[in-house]
């Protein structure tokens, strides 16, 4: 492989992008960020693997926040549907979050099967349905995008961004960077599929 790839692929992981809280840098990526997006409920019963709406399972639910449908959809992967309902009733993604971490019957080894999933499902539609935040995202260009959270290390890297490089052989596993950077990948497919054949090599 040429020399050039390498120090391209090195200058990618050399300068990763840190962000948190949705009012700071970046705040775009964060799941508490304020977006509204919809999501058909058959997609999502599709990802939980049963009918996430006994009552009414047609039809779509739509969303503020990415907070607030990974949260719903923890909820339903565990047939808690007041939970469901408690989250869809509150704006507040601090709120959706503490719902979230209530569910009834919750196990860690069901949850962990989907939550990466449900992740990109999320933001795919978060991103894809609003085209700023869809321009924002596919500006990063290749960067490693990482949640600066230091005391997430499932969801994040486990450390603040100011820290984040000299303990980088420490970092968690940052499943909300991975998934952004699985949804900028797949925008940057679907954008690219939309052009005609001539416009693909266009700048």
């Amino acid at each position: 492989m040429p020399k050039t790839n390498n120090r391209s692929e090195n200058s990618k992981l050399d300068n990763p992008l840190f962000f948190y809280m949705p009012d700071a840098e970046w705040g775009e990526f964060c799941q508490w960020y304020k977006a509204d997006f919809t999501v058909s409920k058959a997609d999502i019963s599709d990802l939980i693997g049963h009918t996430v709406d006994d009552m009414d399972p047609d039809g779509s639910i739509t969303f503020n926040c990415a907070e607030q449908f990974i949260m719903y959809c923890k909820a339903a992967r565990f047939h808690d549907a007041s939970t469901q309902t408690g989250i869809l009733a509150t704006s507040n993604p601090k709120e959706q979050k503490i719902l979230g971490r209530n569910v009834t019957g919750f196990t860690n080894e069901s949850w962990d099967q989907i939550k990466s999933p449900v992740a990109e499902m999320g933001n795919k539609a978060k991103f894809g349905q609003n085209t700023h935040l869809c321009r924002k995202l596919l500006s990063t260009g290749d960067r490693l995008l990482c949640e600066a959270a230091s005391k997430d290390r499932v969801w994040g890297i486990g450390y603040t961004a100011k820290h984040a490089l000299s303990h980088r052989q420490h970092w968690g596993e940052n499943r909300l960077g991975k998934a952004l950077m699985a949804t900028r990948e797949y925008l940057r497919s679907q954008e690219a599929r939309s052009k005609k054949p001539w416009e693909q090599y266009e700048a």
